[in-house]
């Protein structure tokens, strides 16, 4: 019986250490990444040719309700759950660069995760700014006529952001990221048009992961969006749109820690201009599947855009 008893504790000790790496694991790849504080993500109408010299400044809320954490390769974590709340600052200038429309734009997001959860155990809240991201963008070709515009953007995200080597949450990331992004804007009539992105997003190493000393290392994300958009009229309109992330495998000192971007995601957005220069935009989205990281059930966004 004191043997049975001893190998029982023994199993017991050993699956609660099993749980607490794997829980490190995942802790230590969950660095907050939500849109639209990823630059990348775009809204309806992101790739209008607006005149040289125009800015734009654009003020974003991000709320997430995120549910249930699915390890790629692994079971999903039940009692997960993460609450985020980010605000984006974003300037725009539009220029013409050798007879190109062109121009580059500053993000900067900040904000907090809160009530964050994983299989069950508590982790705490964190506040802080996200890495800075900087951007360039051109339009090699542009037909009014036929309402056709093709766009390129780069964006580079130096570690700026607010990072803590300890802390199982964090705004920043402590690596360089870089995105290369293509993109077609094409209408139809008066009232239908058609978006359309795709980017590949590139990681440095972090070489001050969790646990203080390890090195974390991230496979190539690429992302594809869709925005069908119906302009009701000069000053409304309604979208119905698509995300699907793949890629991102993580690597925790070479051993797959769990992680990935892997997300199907619907999305619907409606925007108003109050008059030519000032608009409010709402989308709800939701993911209809997610793998390596949180599933967000609920997601909403806000945005007013001023134009001068």
């Amino acid at each position: 019986m004191k043997n049975l008893l001893n190998r029982a504790t023994s199993s017991k000790r050993l699956h609660n250490l099993r749980f607490g790496l794997c829980l490190s694991l995942v802790a230590a790849a969950t660095g907050f990444q939500s849109d639209p504080a990823q630059a990348q993500e775009i809204m309806p109408y992101e790739f209008t040719p607006l005149p040289a010299g125009t800015n734009l400044a654009l003020g974003y809320y991000a709320y997430g309700h995120n549910t249930d954490y699915r390890l790629a390769r692994g079971p999903t974590l039940r009692g997960s759950g993460l609450e985020t709340h980010v605000g984006v600052a974003r300037f725009v200038h539009y220029d013409e660069i050798a007879g190109f429309r062109a121009g580059y734009q500053i993000y900067q997001g900040f904000g907090g995760l809160q009530d964050a959860r994983i299989g069950g155990q508590r982790l705490p809240n964190t506040f802080g700014a996200q890495n800075i991201t900087l951007s360039a963008f051109l339009w090699p070709y542009i037909n009014e006529s036929s309402k056709t515009a093709i766009i390129l953007v780069g964006f580079l995200n130096p570690p700026t952001g607010s990072y803590d080597p300890f802390a199982p949450l964090n705004l920043g990331d402590n690596r360089v990221r870089g995105t290369v992004q293509g993109g077609l804007q094409q209408g139809f009539g008066n009232h239908l048009s058609l978006d359309i992105a795709y980017d590949a997003q590139f990681y440095g190493d972090n070489d001050r992961a969790f646990p203080g000393t390890s090195l974390l290392r991230q496979g190539t994300t690429h992302r594809l969006q869709t925005w069908l958009n119906w302009r009701w009229n000069p000053s409304f309109n309604t979208s119905i749109g698509y995300t699907g992330i793949w890629g991102g495998e993580q690597r925790l000192n070479g051993v797959l820690n769990g992680a990935r971007t892997e997300i199907q995601r619907i999305r619907f957005q409606t925007g108003y201009f109050f008059d030519p220069t000032l608009q409010v935009a709402l989308e709800l989205n939701h993911d209809l599947q997610a793998t390596g990281g949180f599933k967000q059930d609920f997601g909403a966004v806000f945005r007013i855009l001023k134009a001068f």
